[in-house]
């Protein structure tokens, strides 16, 4: 095989995602999972086991959950100013009024109030920007103020129902989506040159193909991507060494607000490292259930037998949380119930507008 070859080889979307274990596909990564989580299952004798580990949540928010409902749990001086449009009645009337009486200006956030791995999550900079989502999306929407904090990262926080304590299992560090000029090169060219941005570029020829030509002065920084999630060209970094004290206390301090939540992540926005830990100067954008991942496992530089032992670990902690309710008389969903969950949730995310762009011809800006 000549070089050229090989060399158009190792550039392939292909190549790239089965090269980096981060981006492998989602069957691929859960296979050497798959009979484990079966394991505890049969130990259960619950399919759905975990569905009693987050109760107050619908499936324990493994399915169908609603975000605001989540929301409505963690106390409200850490999380955004957050509006809901059910897809009710003239709800684009009704969301203009809402926001106006709300006081959330633009720029904003807007998602599905039922969504994960950052399904149609848009920063939207106008009122003509919201109108075109809301009416080409109808489905339950969430308005949330954009928090304009520097850092992110997801906190993963357990604790046992026996025990008023609990504890930081994994904190994963977000790098945003930056491209940093030369002053001779496109954005295109740029992306070209790092693998993981390159698998970002069809993405950018569909919604936004203008900033693709554009030619940053050199050393300029460009946030190509606001949106902190991996399947938008976020970098995730192992962030455990930060694990402390003082921050376990600050979650049990959060959770001990959250009745019957016991196990999940969440991601939060911060300027700096030492307010955060101190409690302030930081914001809780969602909380992810019994579905959620450490996501400092998608670190390149953790080694792969340490993803898998804490894939392991988390659905032991599913287990032991899930027998613990279960003793307490809280129990799983039966098959039937948990399979009608499937069906509602895979028919609602067949009928999600993926093509809602160009169905409205929307190019949202880089802020």
């Amino acid at each position: 095989m000549s070089k050229t070859l090989i060399d158009y080889f190792k550039n392939t979307k292909t190549f790239i995602r089965y090269r980096y274990w981060e981006y492998w596909p989602i069957w691929l990564v859960y296979l050497p999972v798959i009979p484990v989580a079966l394991f505890y299952a049969f130990r259960m004798r619950r399919f759905f086991f975990f569905s009693n580990v987050n109760p107050i949540f619908k499936t324990g928010a493994f399915l169908g959950a609603s975000k605001f409902k989540i929301l409505s749990q963690i106390p409200e001086q850490y999380i955004p100013q957050t509006i809901l449009i059910r897809n009710t009645g003239d709800r684009i009337r009704s969301a203009i009024d809402q926001l106006r009486n709300s006081g959330i200006s633009y720029p904003l956030i807007v998602k599905p109030d039922v969504g994960e791995r950052g399904l149609l999550v848009e920063l939207i900079n106008n009122e003509s920007e919201l109108v075109d989502y809301l009416s080409a999306n109808e489905i339950d929407i969430l308005i949330q103020e954009y928090i304009t904090h520097k850092n992110e990262c997801g906190i993963f926080y357990v604790r046992k129902p026996s025990e008023k304590k609990g504890k930081i299992v994994s904190v994963g560090l977000k790098a945003f989506f930056n491209i940093i000029g030369d002053g001779q090169s496109t954005v295109r060219q740029l992306m070209e040159r790092i693998p993981r941005y390159r698998l970002q570029i069809e993405r950018f020829e569909e919604r936004n193909k203008s900033i693709l030509d554009q030619i940053p002065e050199e050393d300029e920084v460009l946030q190509l991507e606001p949106i902190g999630n991996h399947s938008r060209g976020t970098t995730f970094i192992d962030g455990n060494h930060l694990i402390s004290k003082e921050l376990d206390d600050l979650f049990d301090n959060i959770n001990a607000q959250m009745p019957d939540v016991y196990y999940g992540r969440f991601d939060v926005k911060y300027n700096k490292w030492e307010d955060l830990v101190k409690g302030v100067e930081f914001k809780i954008l969602e909380m992810n259930g019994v579905a959620s991942e450490p996501i400092h496992i998608y670190d390149q530089a953790v080694p792969i037998r340490d993803k898998y032992k804490c894939l392991f670990g988390c659905w032991k902690t599913l287990f032991e949380i899930s027998n613990i309710q279960k003793s307490r008389g809280i129990l799983p969903i039966k098959l039937p119930v948990a399979f009608r969950e499937f069906m509602n949730y895979k028919n609602y995310i067949k009928s999600i507008n993926l093509n809602w762009r160009n169905e409205t011809g929307t190019s949202f800006g880089i802020s």
